[in-house]
């Protein structure tokens, strides 16, 4: 067998590489707006139905509870039945939950809702994942999980000024159920996009000749450290436009710029996370993976100074703040992803990532239920954002002591052995 033939056996050439990174950083974009219209709208919702800081907390934590267990679900899927069908059927369930919020009038059919929308877009980031693998080489893989994860907040940038724009015409109603459809539009050109063939079964075969317990480490390291420090995501995408309402008494029109510098920053966050590490390791002519641990020391240390929010009434001083502990998120978050696709095969990428989601999720619905206890004042809050300040150092932690860079190397010579 020639070097031609083997190359083409194990990195078959696909094509619509680039339309599928469009449509994958655009149904990001979809699924974040389709979140995060409700947190904009809290002001405007809680005079209308009543709702207190409780009745929230509730419906917040239940939508993420039910992505939470859908994507348990949801990687098996992906991983059976292929990302253009089960992606495309999940872009249309949650869209049609979204636009279907413009039409009910109370808690229980809001509560509802917002589980059926959970329930869908649980598909989203093992479909997203399973695409990245078996489209992309290994060392693309930081780089196209950074411009997806950058895509999502640029969806948290436009989302607040789509709402401000479309709020004094169309009512939250009409709003909503704008927002919503714009996904179903997304379902079709997906679903019109061919689905890659599946990788070639030597590498299956391969994969299968490992034992599952040699990936246990891998697996668990990732899980635990999405749930550490995923709930910081869930807590700042529901109630920073709550804090900067009740703390700096922005209305929802006035939300709209500081927020979007806010994600703007964690764009910042997703690019630098994705690119940075690569460029490095080819700089210092050092492993990625060494180059990755260092930088996720330093991405740790930027979100501690989140809790000095508290001390500060400057609505400038609270942004950068802000803005700074979601980018240190999301540049955490995009090597975590990357992580995984660069050291499991293929075939149990979205099973993993599934899973890794679902125990992020799962933080953020126990944690959004338990800063419900908290939220009569911003002030009040101060453990939670105690907690925020640490999150990351103790999800490095938990990385490099389940799944140490030398356990890796072994675990890649076995591999090479069999």
């Amino acid at each position: 067998m020639t070097v031609a033939t083997q190359k083409s056996t194990f990195l078959p050439r696909y094509n619509h590489q680039k339309l599928v990174v469009i449509m994958l950083i655009t149904i990001g974009i979809v699924a974040y707006a389709d979140r995060q219209i409700i947190a904009l709208l809290k002001p405007v919702l809680d005079k209308e139905f009543g709702w207190n800081a409780r009745d929230y907390a509730l419906i917040s934590s239940y939508s993420q509870a039910a992505t939470a267990f859908s994507m348990l679900a949801s990687g098996w899927i992906v991983d059976r039945l292929g990302v253009r069908i089960s992606l495309g059927a999940g872009i249309a369930g949650w869209s049609i939950s979204t636009a279907f919020h413009g039409l009910v009038n109370g808690l229980k059919s809001f509560l509802f809702l917002r589980v059926s929308l959970g329930s869908f877009e649980g598909i989203c980031t093992p479909a997203t994942m399973k695409t990245i693998s078996l489209r992309f080489q290994k060392e693309h893989h930081g780089r196209i999980v950074g411009l997806i994860q950058a895509g999502h907040n640029v969806a948290a940038m436009l989302t607040p000024l789509m709402v401000a724009g479309l709020f004094p015409f169309l009512g939250w109603r009409g709003t909503i159920i704008t927002i919503g459809l714009l996904g179903l539009i997304c379902a079709t050109i997906w679903i019109s996009i061919p689905q890659p063939r599946k990788k070639i079964s030597l590498i299956t075969k391969k994969s299968k000749i490992i034992s599952n317990n040699k990936y246990y480490r891998i697996i668990i390291g990732f899980a635990l450290g999405k749930f550490l420090v995923d709930f910081v995501l869930w807590f700042l995408m529901f109630w920073i436009p709550d804090i900067l309402h009740r703390h700096y008494g922005l209305n929802t029109v006035q939300l709209g710029i500081p927020v979007a510098v806010i994600y703007g920053m964690a764009a910042l966050g997703c690019l630098f996370g994705g690119y940075i590490p690569s460029i490095l390791a080819k700089k210092y002519n050092l492993p990625l993976e060494i180059i990755r641990r260092r930088f996720l020391v330093v991405i740790s240390l930027l979100a501690l100074p989140i809790s000095l929010i508290l001390y500060f009434h400057n609505l400038f001083i609270a942004i950068f703040l802000l803005g700074i502990a979601l980018a240190a998120h999301q540049a955490f978050a995009t090597n975590l992803f990357a992580f995984i696709s660069e050291w499991l095969p293929s075939d149990r990428i979205g099973r993993v990532s599934g899973l890794g989601a679902f125990c992020g999720n799962i933080s953020g619905a126990l944690g959004l239920r338990i800063v419900g206890h908290f939220a009569n004042t911003v002030e009040a809050m101060w453990p939670i954002f105690i907690y925020c300040s640490f999150a990351y150092i103790l999800g490095w932690l938990a990385l490099n002591i389940l799944a140490p860079y030398n356990f890796l190397i072994k675990l890649n010579l076995n591999k090479g052995k069999n």
